[in-house]
């Protein structure tokens, strides 16, 4: 086998329990995160620029994206300005004050001992004095000194207390000490003690005098930190387009740090930024997948799904990518939640706009502003699409989109502080872009339909129109079908709505349930209209062969004209594996009837797959069952109703499907009530229009030949014959 067929064969065939299907989403998961990773780092991948420092520059360097970086340089200089303005903390030591004070009595309790002793000449008594005082005062203090009284010595030392106690008190610090000497020079010309007195008294206390004030490392590194901690970075910010280096300029640091943060310099890959971007895509997406997984099995499952949603997303990003270039809030990125709403569901499409808004908040620079309007807008649109049995309104979805933008600009924008008239751009911007989305949604929507066989709304009601090609037929060739479609559809479509189910589905299923009949209409009862029945010319098990075989031939007729695969499966599901009853029965009690086996009178199945496809199993054969009733009543119809319904959970038909009781329930109720306001009584003419009547029904217009028409509504093609009507009750429609 080519190796083309093989990959098409692994790739496209349905997922299932096995470890196959595993390996295809693991595959596709990788080639989609390297796809998405590529697109998003295109700006990590900037022209080679090898330019040095103090070079010449030989063109125009252009900024490649807007990008705001920390300035080191002017960052670093600020720091120092800040540090420099934060002035030291100082502890004062009192217990210095005293320490110094003992230190002057001492000078002057040696100087009066020296004093005292009088057999020293006046030189030894300096001489003494210097060798007792370890200060190391001036020698013209000492020298003064020694000529003083004991009378004198004791007010200078009284005066060199008070004034060291004056200052040191208050405290010193080591940056005052010199202006704090000065000063006692005044103080003690202030005393009037005289030229003796002065010089010993400043030359004490200035010696004596030293800083009290104690550096308190701790409490000022403390201030220090806590400044550093208030300053901002200085950012610089370059935008897209502008000029970074003109042709002719000498290169200068600012410009290489600028080139540096832009990946500019000679080219090089910003690892870093690549590696976090890989880090968070991968959380994303496996985040994403874990919330199908859990939440959505039914979309985890099909891997035509997942794929669609990875083509949206990479359709969505390069959207992103395309506007990011010339304004960031035109982008029409609300398209992708529109997209995945129709196609998928809207509880997807709600997780794909989270998903959407992260990753085109990393196109736009990491704004938060940009993430809000993107992820608001999609909401927005997801909100206003409403599933209807009308379909999709995609312009009111466009305008909703377009609505908030521009709400959400003009919140955003106020909040920080932007010009208006910059406001005002991007709201007109906002607007074109909800417009573009529901544009882009329109044109693209087909496209992915179509190749990958989702069935929406809008395509399911083109198939509802009364002039498709296989509905005329049913109309021509087979009527009463076409009639008992059209109320079958009325019937499971009620009921649809009620019990969750797509309402859409189930009345174009309906009118397409029964449409392989066009090939032998006249082998079912609805279509005879009271003529010969060609069934009691056949043996019963020709019959069954012929009756059954109207699901082959609407899977035929179907897949001809191209039918979606969700009508398929209707049409080949909604008479599940029941048993023809009737011809059944004929054939037991002929001749040799004990050697008929049972499974060559069922439908081949399979069992309703869905609620769509139950629904209409559930109305085709109540609606068969109570038209063959001769005298409908409300009693008789809800005990028809009811027990074909118990009929059809009792004997499996309703295993594989997602019905509960409670539905069964609320589906019983709504048929009992929509069938019986359907058949009810008729009151007689008088006499006179009588033959008004008969005419009518001549024409097949009467009530009462349309409903005797539909006995075999549900396929129960073994009420062949008038005769046989009633016993259709028990035939298993």
């Amino acid at each position: 086998m080519p190796i083309r067929n093989q990959l098409q064969m692994f790739f496209l065939t349905p997922s299932g329990p096995k470890a196959g299907a595993l390996t295809r989403k693991f595959l596709w998961f990788l080639i989609f995160f390297i796809v998405y990773t590529a697109v998003l780092s295109f700006d990590f991948l900037p022209d080679k620029v090898a330019l040095q420092l103090g070079e010449v520059s030989d063109r125009d360097v252009l900024v490649p994206r807007t990008v705001s970086y920390v300035d080191a340089a002017k960052t670093k200089k600020l720091e120092m300005e800040v540090l420099a303005s934060v002035a030291n903390v100082y502890d004062l030591d009192l217990s210095s004050v005293a320490k110094i004070e003992e230190e002057a009595g001492s000078i002057f309790q040696a100087t009066r001992a020296v004093i005292a002793d009088r057999t020293l000449t006046q030189q030894g008594r300096v001489d003494r004095i210097r060798q007792l005082l370890p200060l190391g005062l001036p020698e013209q203090v000492t020298s003064e000194l020694a000529t003083f009284t004991p009378t004198e010595l004791a007010q200078l030392e009284d005066h060199s207390r008070a004034l060291l106690r004056k200052y040191l008190q208050r405290g010193v610090r080591a940056d005052e000490i010199d202006g704090i000497r000065r000063m006692l020079v005044l103080d003690v010309e202030k005393l009037g003690l005289g030229k003796s007195g002065e010089t010993a008294l400043v030359g004490i206390t200035q010696k004596l005098l030293r800083p009290n004030f104690i550096l308190n490392l701790r409490e000022t590194e403390l201030r220090k930190n806590i400044a550093l901690k208030n300053i901002d970075p200085v950012r610089v910010s370059v935008k897209t387009g502008q000029v970074l280096i003109h042709r002719g300029d000498v290169v200068t640091p600012e410009q290489m740090q600028a080139m540096e943060e832009l990946g500019l310099h000679r080219g090089q890959m910003a690892i870093e930024k690549l590696i976090g971007l890989s880090v968070f895509l991968l959380i994303l997406m496996t985040m994403f997948l874990g919330y199908l997984y859990k939440l959505m099995p039914q979309v985890y499952g099909q891997d035509k799904h997942l794929v669609l949603l990875g083509v949206i997303l990479l359709i969505t990003l390069l959207l992103g990518k395309a506007a990011h270039f010339y304004a960031d809030f035109s982008a029409p990125l609300a398209a992708g939640s529109l997209i995945t709403t129709v196609l998928v569901g809207p509880r997807v499409g709600l997780i794909f706009t989270v998903m959407i808004a992260m990753l085109y908040g990393i196109i736009a620079d990491q704004s938060l502003r940009i993430v809000a309007f993107v992820m608001m807008g999609g909401f927005a649109g997801i909100f206003s699409i409403s599933r209807t049995t009308q379909g999709y309104n995609l312009v009111r979805a466009g305008l909703a989109v377009a609505v908030v933008n521009l709400l959400v600009v003009l919140a955003t924008g106020v909040m920080g502080e932007f010009k208006w008239n910059e406001i005002i751009l991007e709201g007109v911007q906002g607007i074109v872009g909800g417009a573009i989305a529901a544009i882009v949604t329109t044109g693209l929507i087909p496209y992915l339909e179509q190749g990958f066989r989702i069935t929406t709304a809008e395509k399911l009601l083109s198939f509802a129109r009364p002039n498709h090609e296989l509905l005329q037929r049913l109309l021509l060739e087979a009527p009463g079908t076409y009639y008992h479609s059209v109320l079958v559809g009325n019937l499971a479509e009620t009921a649809a709505e009620k019990i969750g189910a797509d309402p859409v589905v189930v009345r174009v299923g309906a009118y397409y349930h029964d449409i392989g009949k066009i090939k032998r209409p006249g082998f079912f009862i609805e279509n005879q209209g009271g003529g010969e029945n060609p069934h009691s010319r056949i043996a019963p098990s020709l019959s069954t062969m012929i009756v059954t075989s109207h699901i082959k031939d609407g899977i035929d007729l179907c897949k001809d004209h191209r039918l979606p695969d969700i009508l398929v499966d209707i049409v080949q599901q909604h008479h599940g594996t029941t048993l023809v009853s009737y011809f059944y029965k004929q054939a037991s009690a002929a001749e040799h009837g004990e050697c008929i086996i049972e499974e060559d009178f069922h439908y081949e199945g399979p069992k309703p797959q869905t609620k769509e496809a139950a629904l209409i199993m559930l109305a085709d054969g109540c609606e068969a069952a109570v038209r063959s009733l001769s005298k409908p009543n409300s009693n008789r119809i809800e005990n028809t109703v009811r027990r074909v319904i118990l009929e059809r959970l009792h004997t499996g038909q309703l295993n594989e499907c997602d019905l509960t009781l409670r539905d069964l329930s609320i589906i019983g109720d709504i048929y009992i009530k929509v069938l019986c306001s359907t058949c009810h009584s008729r009151i007689e003419y008088p006499e006179g229009t009588r033959e008004g009547e008969r005419r009518k029904t001549k024409n097949g217009n009467s009530h009462q030949q349309f409903a005797g028409t539909n006995g075999t509504g549900s396929g129960s093609g073994e009420d062949a014959s008038g005769r046989v009507a009633k016993s259709s009750r028990n035939s298993g429609t």
